[in-house]
């Protein structure tokens, strides 16, 4: 039996969308596959220009936003998990909606639409798979934009940490930190809060031991009690005034501290 080329195929075996392919199918996308770095702040493509290639990430880090009409840029996406895609969503629209910025000097395998459209004919297992991968995308999107309209920022912020270590369990990733290539600033815009807001929330997390804030990124500490306050159910955690006065409690049953 025929074996992938390490290196180009490493990539493809390590991918959760790739990963359970036939062989056939992995030899097809592997002789097309092009290896490509991003240096920071490098562009890998932009919103409004022609929709041509298929990312996926071998290392680093990728912002997805779109352009406002006031310069600003709403994230909705961070892609940093090896094996994930970029522009899946615009392979059947001829310029791309949105455009991807490298948060780190950046690794990515792309491969050619035409090459792609045509090995998809060839195997339909990875149109099935894209079309996952399409569909994660739009579930993500959809809570996001609840997140925004719904929740409180505490909320959002709760969801957020909930969202990332569920997505490392998914993908059996071990590490017990959990990485985060946005900055404080970045990472507001994403939830629509003010950087203030932000830090406080995430202050308040960590005084309460649900999290502890690493050099790059979150130790989840409890689980279940960010779950709750995400949920908006009665509050593992209750927050009045500033930094330096927290209320912690469970409204359930009349519990307040402060600390």
């Amino acid at each position: 039996m025929a074996e992938l080329p390490r290196c180009l195929s490493c990539i493809l075996d390590d991918s959760e969308y790739f990963s359970h392919l036939p062989l056939t199918a992995k030899l097809a996308l592997q002789q097309a596959l092009l290896l490509k770095s991003f240096g920071k702040r490098d562009t890998l493509y932009a919103e409004g220009k022609a929709s041509d290639h298929l990312y996926i990430l071998i290392s680093g880090g990728v912002k997805v936003y779109k352009s406002l009409m006031d310069g600003r840029q709403q994230i909705h996406k961070v892609v940093s998990i090896p094996g994930d895609l970029l522009a899946c969503e615009d392979l059947f629209l001829e310029n791309h909606n949105s455009t991807a910025v490298a948060l780190e000097d950046t690794r990515v395998c792309c491969l050619r639409k035409p090459q792609l459209l045509e090995i998809m004919d060839r195997h339909r297992e990875i149109s099935d798979t894209l079309m996952q991968s399409m569909a994660r995308n739009l579930n993500s999107y959809i809570k996001h934009v609840a997140n925004l309209g719904q929740k409180s920022a505490l909320e959002r912020v709760a969801s957020y940490l909930v969202f990332l270590q569920e997505t490392h369990l998914e993908r059996n990733l071990r590490q017990a930190t959990l990485e985060e290539s946005l900055t404080r600033t970045q990472l507001a815009e994403v939830l629509g809060v003010t950087r203030r807001t932000l830090i406080r929330s995430l202050k308040q997390m960590e005084t309460t031991r649900l999290i502890s804030l690493a050099k790059d990124g979150f130790v989840i500490i409890d689980l279940a009690a960010l779950k709750r306050i995400s949920e908006g159910a009665a509050a593992h955690l209750v927050v009045a005034g500033e930094l330096d006065h927290v209320w912690v409690g469970d409204l359930d049953h009349g519990e307040l501290r402060s600390e």
